[in-house]
C-alpha cells in the first residue's frame, strides 16, 4: 500500500511540473506588452478569431492583408490563430517575407498569435521547425514547440486563466496534423505519441483544477475521418477512389440536416485514424474544434458531442470561393464554459461596410459582386434548410 502511495505522489509531482512547464512555456514565449497569460476580460469575454489558408508567397495578395486587418479592427481579438497552410513562398527569405506579410496586421494591433502548420507550409524547401523559429521572432507570438520529440511540429497547449484570479479556466490545443505520406496514402494523421501528450498534459491540468475536466477547444489543419460520419455521407457496399475512411466506403453526398453552412467539396481528412477522436471523448475535455484545409468549405456538425468545424479561407491567392471567404470568430464566456459562440465572419460583408478599403485594393471584386455574392450566400442558406427538413435523418 505504502509503495502504490508514494507512486501515486511521485506521479501527482510529475504531472504538476509538467502543466507548470506548460505554463512557463506559453509565458517564456509571449513578449506582447509583459503579458505572460491570456486571460478572461472583466467582461468575462475571450475572443478568438482564425485566419485559415492564407497561403501566399511573400508578395501577400493586398486584399487578403486588408481582410485580416479590417476584421481585427473590427472584433478585437483576444488572440488569433493562424490554421495552417500559411506560407507557400519559395525558401527561407521568402517564407520569412511572407511570414512577416501576415502577422504584421497582428503585431501592429498588438494582439497576439499563435499557430498550426498545415500540409503545404513546409513544402517550399524550409522545414516547420525553421519556420516556427520565424514566426516567435515576432511579439505576441505564443506558438511553441511543446516536445520537440513528437511527431511534427508546433504541438501546444495554452490556457486561459480566470478574469478574477490564476485559476485556469479554459485551456486551447493545438495540433500539427502533417502533410501527405505515402502510409496514409494521401493526407497525415495525429499519431499516437501526440495524442499522449494531450492525454498527459490535460490529466496535469485537471490535477491544477482541483480534479475538475478544463473545458477546451482544439485547432489543428487536416480535419479528422470521423466527419464522415458527422455529416451523415452515405456508405456504400462498393468501393470509391478517395472516399474511404473509418474502414467505410461513403458516397460524397451529405445529410443536408447533419450540419450548419457550407459543403462546397467533399472533406478530405486522412485515410488513416490514429484515435484523436477516441481520445478527445475518453479524455472529455474538448468540445470543439476546429480545421482549415479545405477551401471552400464553411460548416459546423457534431459528432457524439464535439462540434466539428470547418473555417473558410482567408486567403485571396489560392483556391477559395467568395460566396463563403472569410475569417471565424470565437466569444468564450468564462460565466458559462459548457458552450461557445461561433461565427463565419464573410468577406462580402467587410468590403460592403461604409469605409471599408477592401474593393480599392488591387484584385478585389466590384462592389456589385460583393452583393451579389451576398445574395447568393443568403439564397444558398434558406435552399439549404430547405433541404435539410426532407433529409433524411442523421
Amino acid at each position: 500500500m505504502k509503495f502504490f502511495k508514494k507512486a501515486f505522489a511521485v506521479m501527482l509531482a510529475v504531472l504538476m511540473l509538467s502543466s507548470a512547464f506548460v505554463l512557463c512555456a506559453a509565458a517564456e514565449e509571449n513578449t506582447l506588452s509583459g503579458d505572460s497569460m491570456l486571460k478572461f476580460n472583466e467582461d468575462g469575454k475571450f475572443k478568438i478569431m482564425m485566419f485559415a489558408d492564407s497561403q501566399d508567397d511573400e508578395t501577400l495578395e493586398e486584399t487578403t492583408a486588408q481582410l485580416m486587418r479590417e476584421a481585427l479592427d473590427a472584433h478585437n481579438p483576444d488572440l488569433v490563430v493562424f490554421l495552417g497552410d500559411n506560407t507557400v513562398a519559395n525558401g527561407y527569405e521568402n517564407q520569412a517575407k511572407a511570414i512577416e506579410a501576415i502577422v504584421t496586421p497582428c503585431v501592429e494591433r498588438e494582439i497576439p498569435f499563435t499557430l498550426v502548420f498545415g500540409n503545404h507550409d513546409q513544402e517550399q524547401g524550409v522545414t516547420n521547425e525553421v519556420l516556427l523559429r520565424e514566426y516567435q521572432k515576432y511579439p505576441g507570438c505564443l506558438a511553441y514547440d511543446a516536445v520537440p520529440s513528437l511527431y511534427g511540429c508546433g504541438n501546444h497547449n495554452l490556457p486561459i486563466l480566470s478574469s478574477k484570479g490564476l485559476d485556469i479556466a479554459f485551456n486551447l490545443w493545438f495540433v500539427d496534423s502533417g502533410t501527405s505520406t505515402a502510409e496514409a496514402g494521401g493526407y497525415d494523421y495525429v499519431r499516437e505519441d501526440q495524442i499522449n501528450w494531450y492525454k498527459d498534459t490535460a490529466a496535469a491540468l485537471k490535477v491544477l483544477n482541483g480534479g475538475e475536466v478544463v473545458p477546451a477547444i482544439s485547432f489543428q489543419h487536416i480535419i479528422v475521418p470521423e466527419v464522415y460520419d458527422a455529416v451523415g455521407m452515405i456508405k456504400v457496399p462498393f468501393s470509391i477512389p478517395d472516399f474511404y475512411y473509418n474502414d467505410n466506403n461513403y458516397l460524397p453526398v451529405p445529410n443536408f440536416g447533419a450540419y450548419e453552412g457550407f459543403i462546397f467539396e467533399p472533406p478530405c481528412p486522412s485515410h488513416i485514424n490514429g484515435g484523436q477522436m477516441d481520445a478527445w471523448l475518453e479524455t472529455g475535455d474538448v468540445m470543439a474544434t476546429f480545421y482549415g484545409h479545405d477551401h471552400v468549405n464553411d460548416f459546423i456538425t457534431n459528432y457524439e458531442g464535439i462540434d466539428i468545424t470547418t473555417v473558410p479561407t482567408v486567403g485571396c491567392n489560392s483556391y477559395g470561393n467568395d460566396i463563403n471567404r472569410g475569417v471565424g470568430l470565437i466569444t468564450l464566456d468564462e460565466n458559462d464554459l459548457t458552450t461557445y459562440e461561433y461565427e463565419a465572419l464573410r468577406m462580402y460583408d467587410f468590403a460592403l461596410t461604409e469605409g471599408s478599403k477592401i474593393p480599392e485594393c488591387d484584385g478585389a471584386l466590384s462592389t456589385f459582386e460583393y452583393v451579389f455574392y451576398k445574395i447568393i450566400d443568403q439564397f444558398l442558406t434558406v435552399l439549404h434548410k430547405i433541404a435539410s427538413i426532407f433529409s433524411f435523418t442523421k
